[in-house]
């Protein structure tokens, strides 16, 4: 599975580095892990539930351990019911601590539903927006 999203990535970015043409754009939303909100749409905080046999069972911190192991983050727009998440192209595990909270980035947008980011900007406790630097893709 880990195969596969690095093939993801890997093709993402070579998109985005060969396009000539791509958009700026900001988005705005909730961090979100890709993997566990696209099996269930609930799965947009940092617990999750999980299916274990034929009951469900309450994983804590799951979208930050996702994103430490490098499932890519998403922004979703819109709060729980929003259709509109884009792929944060950058390594997860920048976003590690950040999961589940109000992020602003602002970047490129190589091909539709996708962000590379150039600022990105968490909300605090305190609602103020803070900064983060996004680790280097190599």
């Amino acid at each position: 599975m880990k195969t596969i999203f690095s093939l993801m990535l890997a093709a993402f970015l070579f998109v985005g580095f060969t396009s000539e043409k791509t958009n700026q754009v900001t988005v705005k939303g909730k961090l979100i892990d890709t993997k566990c909100y696209g099996m269930m749409h609930d799965n947009h905080t940092n617990d999750h539930m999980v299916k274990k046999g034929d009951k469900m069972m309450k994983m804590p911190n799951c979208a930050t351990a996702c994103a430490g192991m490098g499932i890519p983050a998403g922004v979703l727009e819109g709060g729980k019911k929003g259709n509109d998440v884009h792929v944060v192209i950058a390594p997860a595990g920048t976003f590690a601590e950040h999961m589940d909270k109000e992020v602003r980035i602002t970047g490129e947008a190589p091909y539709a539903g996708s962000i590379m980011p150039g600022k990105v900007e968490v909300k605090n406790d305190k609602g103020k927006w803070i900064e983060v630097e996004v680790a280097g893709m190599m």
